[in-house]
């Protein structure tokens, strides 16, 4: 976006909040801008000298004092005099010109910047999803908006659309600004931060859910926009814009507003949409965000850790001493020690091999040992060649695959026991004791189904099945314990023997 340096001139209308009686003209342009506020739009002299001396600090202000003041405000154009020829009676009072004062629109927006201010420190920032709800069903009405012949409801539609985009670009600055300033750098390594740690992780993670969600479908209808629809766009705008009645001597220049809509685009089009290699600032947000919620969990961790630095340990080495001396011989002592301290010397080896087995369901103690020769690390050490010849592996194979089939067709006869006209109805047999291997199927099969829209999958014998929630809950009894449930039922599809 250029930068027009012909409008950076000084703004004379905000010299009253620091010039050297700033105290006595913010008073008198608060007062103004309050009866504004008010629709009470001029004042006399001496009506905002009695305003004033109800203003603590300023019970003895004099007329003289308030019309100096209004004359310095009215030379910086902060507030614009217009007589009053209601009480003129005579050419002497005429001439004394008794003014009544208004305050000018730029100082409107000056007051509202400074009220604004004030308030700064009791309101916090917040990240507002609504706002991408607002700006989405926005973008839904482009169309109908490009063929709209009323200008005022296209104005409304833009306004609209601006004030959202503002405040979504404003709030997400400020509330990052707010992790990333000291301020916010001392309160996430303060204790007292932990208390809201999991709050502030919730409401980052449920900001970054809906700007996913939202984000993916307003970059696709901008990005849809063709160029030609882009400018008719613009150009309605701009004619929308031309139409509203202005006050001041110039008319309004439709080129200049023209470009300043289309800057309004421009910046719309970089938030969402990242095109010629650059990262768009709803992108960048979500990183931002998620490196925050890191952030937060590290500070927390390290807190945690400095809170269980300082705690004592005294009770709980009375509680071993004691329970040391509790021993009857030094074996026993040896092997408390070994529970409470762990091993005192130790090795650790650590070995890529291939595993005898694939299944998630085996333990450490069914895999058979394994030996490894350790080398000596001398440089003339030779390893021993041994000079062999290969034995062929096809009897070993062709046994294991037997092996696998007869496993295969045990665990199909075990589980077709529980099938019934091409169904099992997990609530049905919950009142028998199921086999262990059995569960680890149904529980196999139900996770690759549930996996799907579908709700199915395929056994590993060939059979197709789908999934079915009862809604109910069970206590299914396997050999190794009870396991609570949803009621499931599976039906198989009709076996072809074609």
């Amino acid at each position: 976006m250029n930068i027009n340096t012909s409008r950076m001139l000084p703004v004379q209308e905000t010299s009253y909040l620091t010039a050297q009686n700033s105290v006595l003209y913010r008073t008198i342009m608060r007062i103004l801008y309050n009866e504004k506020e008010m629709l009470n739009s001029q004042m006399s002299a001496e009506e905002i000298c009695s305003r004033l001396r109800t203003c603590s600090g300023f019970e003895n202000a004099e007329a003289e004092q308030v019309k100096s003041a209004l004359a310095q405000l009215t030379e910086w154009e902060n507030v614009i005099p217009m007589q009053d020829p209601r009480k003129v009676s005579t050419i002497e009072e005429y001439k004394n010109k008794q003014y009544r004062y208004s305050i000018s629109e730029r100082a409107v927006i000056i007051e509202r910047m400074t009220i604004e201010l004030e308030n700064m420190t009791s309101e916090s920032n917040t990240l507002s999803s609504s706002l991408l709800v607002r700006i989405n069903d926005c973008l839904s009405q482009i169309n109908s908006i490009i063929s709209e012949k009323n200008m005022r409801t296209v104005n409304e539609w833009w306004k609209n659309f601006q004030a959202d985009f503002r405040r979504l670009n404003q709030s997400y600055s400020d509330y990052l600004h707010t992790f990333y300033s000291v301020k916010g750098e001392k309160l996430m390594k303060s204790m007292d931060f932990i208390i809201y740690k999991d709050k502030f992780i919730q409401y980052l993670r449920d900001f970054i859910r809906v700007l996913q969600k939202y984000s993916e479908m307003i970059s696709a209808r901008i990005a849809g926009l063709s160029e030609e629809n882009v400018n008719v766009l613009i150009g309605i705008i701009t004619d929308s814009e031309m139409e509203i009645p202005r006050t001041g001597s110039s008319l309004p220049d439709r080129e200049q507003i023209q470009l300043h809509i289309q800057e309004q685009w421009t910046a719309v089009r970089r938030w969402f949409v990242s095109e010629n290699g650059k990262q768009s600032v709803c992108s960048m947000a979500m990183e931002y965000t998620n490196e925050i919620i890191r952030k937060i969990l590290s500070d927390a961790v390290m807190l945690m850790q400095l809170q269980n630095t300082v705690i004592s340990r005294k009770q709980d080495y009375r509680k071993y001493l004691s329970l040391f001396a509790e021993c009857e011989d030094i074996n026993e002592a040896h092997c408390l020690s070994a529970h409470v301290f762990g091993v005192m010397n130790e090795k650790h080896y650590r070995y890529n091999s291939d595993r005898t087995t694939d299944s998630i369901h085996s333990d450490i103690t069914d895999i058979e040992p394994q030996v490894f020769e350790v080398k000596p690390r001398t440089r003339v050490y030779k390893p021993r060649v041994k000079t062999e010849g290969f034995s062929s592996k096809a009897f070993e194979k062709e046994a294991g695959r037997m092996l696998h089939i007869k496993r295969i067709n045990e665990e199909r006869a075990m589980i077709e026991k529980y099938i019934r006209n091409n169904e099992m109805n997990l609530e049905e047999i919950s009142d028998q004791i199921v086999p262990e291997q059995v569960r680890k199927t149904v529980l196999k099969w139900l996770s690759s189904a549930g996996q799907n829209k579908k709700r199915s999958g395929i056994t590993d014998f060939g059979r197709r099945f789908h999934i079915e929630n009862t809604g109910r809950r069970i206590v299914l009894r396997c050999t190794d314990g009870e396991l609570d449930m949803p009621g499931y039922i599976i039906r198989f599809e009709e076996e072809n023997n074609g």
